[in-house]
């Protein structure tokens, strides 16, 4: 599901890649085109059932011709999994049986925080926030992904 600790940088064959950040209700979406450019923010999905939101990821990875999904993984504070951390990471085994490409999980804690504190800093309302911000995360996680395996 994770590249090996050998794989000290992101492989030129996993761009583009995709970055989700999964909530209870929304799905932040992001991309990274290019070893080069940054992660960006593309939309949020409100999810529906599990099945169907897996068929949604499904489907991006197919539209943006996807080389790895890097899904951020909700770790407590102190670093250690909780329930939350449990499902996401059978979500990610699920998604990794539906999908030709790696499956790759990262430690989003406090993305969502920092995400809305930027959109905050752009002078958002609450509600242009919240309709934007899992987005954000997602960028956030796939950027923190993209710098961690780079630096190696």
């Amino acid at each position: 599901m994770t590249p090996s600790s050998a794989d000290c940088r992101a492989p030129a064959e996993y761009f583009p890649l995709l970055g989700l950040d999964i909530s209870d209700t929304r799905i932040g979406v992001a991309i990274c085109e290019h070893v080069q450019s940054p992660a960006r923010p593309l939309f949020t999905y409100v999810r529906r059932t599990r099945a169907r939101d897996l068929i949604r990821c499904v489907e991006w990875v197919q539209r943006y011709r996807i080389g790895a999904v890097v899904i951020g993984l909700p770790l407590n504070m102190d670093g250690t999994p909780g329930p939350r951390a449990q499902w996401m990471r059978r979500f990610a085994r699920e998604l990794a049986e539906c999908i030709p490409v790696p499956v790759i999980l990262q430690d989003e804690r406090l993305s969502t925080v920092e995400a809305d504190e930027a959109l905050q800093v752009q002078g958002l309302s609450r509600e242009e926030r919240a309709g934007r911000v899992d987005a954000v995360a997602a960028a956030l996680i796939l950027q923190r992904y993209l710098n961690e395996t780079d630096g190696c």
